[in-house]
């Protein structure tokens, strides 16, 4: 059977070949269109009654439709600079920026900044947010920039091999060849990893009338078949509406610090380093407030549907400010006889340095050492909560605690939730919304039955958990130890972007068998990128996990994945 079509210009050929109820692709050609073709083809097929349903979602596979969802565009004709990982598709131009000052800029001029950093942290989220695309020297598939520019839908690359980026003279410098500076047009190729020299002329691709209906489609024919919910992550209420939109069935991970980003984080590290002063009492109180607005707007969007929130977890030198700028400017304004950065501050800050912080005071962790900023987050999840209910609206607060390692940190946790419900009055009024501790430490996964007496549910970091397991550094590892781990033959793919079932996967089965036979029906979700990988989905359903959970651009190949997995399933006669 074959079948031709034209797709934005150019012929395209499909060749299945149907044998009974079996079907297979034979080729499309040119390759670079297969994704969008074989869905369009595939949705006038079954249309004209030449496909089942079913065989229609045999044909299409999860890498078919995410590409089916990204325009192909070639760069030709211009210099390749540096290399990368492509860690968000597509494929844009812009001006070089170095800084987050420097992307609002020029998103003001009316331009496309291209965000070039050694590497991106939280007060970045203005420029993140005005780029159209951002490239760091450091990272990889699951570092900050990469998982903030995919959920932002911006192109990113992360990793470069061959370049480096001098933030101080504002400018990247390849291994060979002139250095990039800022205003130079570049184009970022978030596909294959490539920063090129120049910007690509003409109209920008977009996905064919055509093809989006036939996404729209096969979606719907995959949410017949599925039988394995799909949460998104959102942080903001626009996330949320955006991912209800998209199909979600609630919010898996809400992260508090993702909700104090941009302009809202000086606010935050005000909180941390004036504990117990009348500046941090403020900052804790205006955080609250904020806080209570957003989970009010993300609850009425996710309207009797769950919404998962997570207690602030960020290493704190994310918040916190650069404890080397502190010093050099209290230098320098002591050596002209000035006042530099407030004393009281700049001894908090040197207090709350860690040497190493992703293994440090993150967490529940920083809820033991502060109490009141605990206090904070819960209660204005409970009173959130009450407004909206008061409203007549049908709120599904969960409280997750991440970090766990100890059954009494869950315990801590519910204790302060009980002490907000007692302080508005609300103890016997509501039922307590569920508390859920986060398996995301190797010891969480070993403990999990004893966690599972104390947790209404369980939650699943991938990323964390396989960093940990493997001692890989989220931020680094994809750099140049992995891909020479690759050049090697010592692995074929890197842990932090593919489900490793041998070592992370048999801590994940330890725990979700020991929590069951300690609670049989305590839910268990799963988040984070390696979770949602293809064959991760389907190891993942026989585990008869709750839920999946990921960010937004995401939710349309996992919805196909879960179905996929559930239709194979039932062909082979399994449960």
């Amino acid at each position: 059977m074959a079948a031709a079509h034209r797709q934005a210009g150019c012929p395209v050929r499909v060749e299945f070949v149907l044998d009974g109820t079996d079907v297979q692709v034979v080729a499309v050609t040119p390759a670079e269109l297969r994704g969008a073709a074989l869905v369009a083809h595939v949705a006038r097929l079954a249309a004209r009654g030449a496909l089942t349903d079913a065989q229609a979602l045999d044909l299409v596979d999860d890498p078919d439709l995410g590409r089916a969802l990204t325009p192909v565009a070639r760069v030709t004709g211009l210099p390749v600079v540096c290399h990368g990982l492509g860690v968000a598709p597509g494929i844009v131009s812009g001006v070089a920026v170095f800084s987050t000052p420097a992307a609002v800029a020029v998103r003001a001029e009316g331009a496309d900044p291209v965000l070039i950093l050694p590497a991106s942290r939280p007060e970045d989220l203005p420029g993140l947010l005005a780029a159209a695309a951002v490239v760091t020297e450091h990272g990889g598939s699951t570092s900050h920039a990469a998982v903030v520019t995919r959920g932002l839908g911006r192109v990113g690359v992360t990793a470069l091999t061959d370049a480096r980026v001098d933030p101080a003279a504002s400018c990247l410098r390849p291994t060979t060849g002139e250095p990039v500076v800022a205003g130079d047009p570049v184009t970022v190729d978030g596909h294959t990893g490539r920063l090129y020299r120049g910007a690509v002329t003409g109209e920008p691709p977009r996905v064919e009338d055509d093809v989006a209906s036939a996404v729209d489609w096969l979606l719907a024919v995959a949410d017949r078949y599925a039988d394995l919910p799909v949460r998104v992550n959102a942080d903001t209420p626009a996330d949320a509406a955006a991912g209800r939109a998209a199909g979600a069935g609630g919010i898996g991970l809400c992260r508090i610090e993702h909700m104090l980003l941009g302009d809202r984080q000086p606010l935050l590290a005000r909180a941390l380093t004036g504990t117990g002063t009348a500046s941090g009492g403020e900052a804790l109180a205006e955080l609250r407030d904020i806080l209570r607005a957003d989970f009010v707007a993300m609850l009425r969007v996710m309207d009797g549907l769950p919404v998962t929130v997570r207690l602030l977890d960020p290493p704190r030198h994310e918040f916190l400010p650069d404890p080397v700028g502190l010093e050099v400017a209290a230098a320098l304004a002591e050596s002209r006889g000035d006042t530099g950065p407030d004393p009281v501050r700049l001894a908090a800050v040197r207090r709350l340095r860690e040497s190493n912080p992703m293994l440090g005071v993150r967490g529940v962790r920083l809820a033991v050492l502060n109490p009141l900023l605990l206090a904070a987050q819960v209660t204005a999840l409970v009173e959130a909560t009450a407004r909206v209910r008061r409203d007549g609206g049908d709120p599904r607060p969960e409280l997750l605690v991440p970090m766990v390692t100890l059954p009494a940190e869950v315990e801590l946790v519910r204790a302060a939730l009980r002490q907000a419900y007692d302080a508005l009055g609300l103890t016997g009024k509501a039922d307590p919304m569920p508390v859920g501790a986060m398996v995301e430490t190797p010891r969480a996964a070993l403990v999990a039955g004893a966690l599972a007496r104390v947790a209404d549910f369980l939650s699943i970091g991938s990323n964390d958990l396989t960093a940990l397991v493997w001692g890989l550094s989220r931020d680094d590892a994809e750099r140049e130890l992995l891909p020479r781990y690759q050049d090697l033959g010592l692995i074929t793919d890197p842990p932090t972007a593919r489900w490793d079932d041998e070592g992370v996967g048999g801590l994940v089965r330890h725990a979700v068998d020991t929590a069951r036979k300690v609670k049989p029906g305590i839910g268990i979700g799963v988040c984070g990128e390696q979770a949602v990988d293809p064959v991760a989905v389907r190891l993942l359903r026989e585990l008869r996990v709750g839920y999946l959970s990921c960010s937004p651009a995401r939710l349309p190949v996992v919805r196909l994945a879960v179905a996929r997995a559930a239709r194979a399933a039932r062909r082979n006669g399994e449960a």
